[in-house]
């Protein structure tokens, strides 16, 4: 095509096509939202979707910010606000889990207390002690002569001096009941107990399944019944306009809220909570959740009944695809050039060179992408950066900017997997300098060696599978040993699949196998000596990849 003359334009110092996260890059996302297909099944709180997955950059708080953006009746939640490091540093509580006594339901019906409470001050505008009082009347006027009802309009009236405070408060009012229920229920049949770790270490085995057996008891019998019928009350009494939907959103589940162990229990109870709020017809519960923070969560929290499929209705799993990338670059560099470029509107193609090594400038770049959107925004901000004082964007300049780029994309997926893969930088270093495909038997048993070395000297406990392998390694001998070196390089060049950095071609009959394409199902095992490996593109020019192979 021909290109708008640009004699005129000159790139400028900070221009960009937006931030990283979608908390910073409001200016952007308002003008150059791209809905492919998701919003829609999310703002439909009669759809059960309502869990937002996939992986860093993919666009999940996007959707979030959109969802706040467009409704009228919205409850944003902040987990660190919720004073849940109380739960994690109760001394109470956490006695009670150190000898095995199972907390989930307490945490359900701390989302359940917590969402109910939201929805109802949300609902009825109660902010202060008046607005409370008229509430009470006003509901206790609705379920008049409605029996059933009554434990729900008894619970409500038990916590309804603490509505129009905020959220931290009322958790720390429900946590602190169970904690004096459980001290009041040991001290009377169990005497002489004292809560704290050595002291339970210190309880004879009568005395621990005693402890046991009343915490459990308090634990199964706090508030159950009540808040069931307040869910249904909420159903049936409350929220039954279809047309005035109300939002609870919750982002930001990955970050240091509270300690891990207990926020993977936490995140467990609130997915069920999702599953009994779905009643609730005009009312949806969205959270944000990235794939691997999921999976840890069902396999750290994994129980005797559990089944992943009948979660699976409740997510909503975002994926790309280069076309619809390519829209989310149109809207951006119009958003940024429109009228300063040009007299009108101005697309990506406008502005980038035709070809660049026989390929379109569109795909050199998101072949360079895991067809996140954030990947794609950045590599057009570093071609930005490289083009100060410019006229135009050349091909030199995008080969340029690669190599800012693909540097900061490897940090951004060493810090992306670090919990699950702390040693990431470790397997990457193993592609160094490599071809660009190469048979996995390549990688010799000399550099695994080395390698084993460092994996080692990482702690065996919640390790990966890599450095699990690396101590079996150490623990074997000759020639045993030999088993546990293909393993190892199994498990890294799978670790590498997963973070979606290298592609897995088995064998001859098979094709090339990414870990973004959701309908692949490659094992650590399944990968041979002769499995051709291929890295991917986004990491060539930070690790020198020769690409003539």
């Amino acid at each position: 095509m021909t290109k708008i003359a640009k004699q005129d334009f000159i790139f400028k110092k900070h221009m960009s096509v937006g931030e990283a996260d979608a908390e910073n890059d409001k200016s952007f996302l308002e003008e150059c939202f791209v809905d492919i297909g998701d919003y829609e099944i999310l703002e439909d709180t009669s759809t059960p979707q309502s869990i937002i997955l996939g992986r860093t950059g993919i666009g999940k708080s996007a959707l979030i910010e959109q969802l706040e953006k467009n409704s009228d009746r919205v409850i944003r939640i902040e987990p660190e606000e919720l004073a849940l490091r109380h739960i994690s540093n109760s001394t109470i509580l956490n006695f009670f889990e150190d000898l095995g006594v199972n907390l989930d339901i307490f945490y359900s019906l701390l989302w359940q207390h917590t969402l109910s409470v939201e929805l109802i001050k949300n609902k009825y505008n109660i902010d202060c002690a008046q607005a409370k009082t008229n509430f009470i009347d006003s509901i206790t006027a609705l379920l008049s002569g409605k029996q059933k009802k009554q434990q729900a309009l008894n619970y409500i009236e038990e916590w309804g001096d603490k509505f129009w405070v905020d959220t931290e408060t009322r958790i720390k009012e429900f946590t602190g009941k169970l904690e004096a229920s459980l001290k009041s229920s040991i001290d009377s049949n169990v005497p002489g107990v004292t809560f704290s770790g050595e002291a339970g270490a210190a309880l004879s085995e009568e005395q621990k399944s005693e402890v046991i057996h009343y915490g459990k008891k308090v634990v199964s019998s706090v508030q159950i019944e009540k808040l069931s019928k307040i869910v249904n009350l909420l159903a049936e009494d409350i929220f039954t306009d279809p047309q005035k939907k109300t939002y609870i959103l919750i982002d930001r589940l990955d970050e240091n809220w509270v300690e891990d162990g207990l926020r993977y229990k936490l995140i467990r109870a609130l997915i069920e909570t999702i599953k009994k709020f779905r009643n609730i017809t005009p009312v949806k519960i969205v959270i944000t959740l990235r794939t691997d923070l999921l999976d840890r969560v069902l396999d750290k929290t994994r129980d005797a009944g559990f089944q992943r499929e009948k979660y699976n209705s409740l997510f909503l799993q975002l994926g790309w695809t280069k076309e619809q990338l390519m829209r989310v670059l149109d809207s951006r560099v119009n958003h940024l050039l429109k009228y300063k470029y040009t007299s009108g509107s101005v697309g990506f193609s406008d502005v980038f060179p035709d070809k660049i090594d026989k390929v379109t400038s569109a795909d050199y770049i998101l072949d360079r992408t895991l067809l996140r959107p954030r990947d794609a925004i950045m590599f057009v901000n570093a071609c930005l950066i490289e083009s100060q004082g410019k006229t135009e964007i050349t091909a030199s300049i995008i080969k340029l900017a690669e190599k800012s780029y693909s540097v900061d994309r490897i940090e951004s997926l060493k810090y992306e997997w670090f919990v699950e893969h702390p040693l990431l930088d470790k397997y990457i270093d193993v592609l160094h300098r490599r071809n660009s495909n190469f048979k996995a038997g390549t990688i010799s048993d000399d550099q695994l060696e080395l390698l084993i070395l460092e994996l080692a000297e990482c702690p065996e406990s919640n390790a990966d599978i890599a450095v699990k392998s690396a101590h079996s390694y150490m623990k074997i001998g000759y020639p045993s040993s030999n088993a546990y070196m293909a393993q190892l390089r199994q498990n890294i060049l799978f670790i590498l699949y997963k973070v979606g950095v290298v592609g897995i071609k088995v064998n001859g009959s098979s094709s090339v196998k990414w870990s973004y394409d959701r309908s692949q199902d490659l094992t650590a095992k399944n990968i041979e000596n002769t499995s051709i490996v291929y890295i991917h593109k986004i990491l060539w020019r930070a690790l020198a990849i020769d690409k003539r192979s």
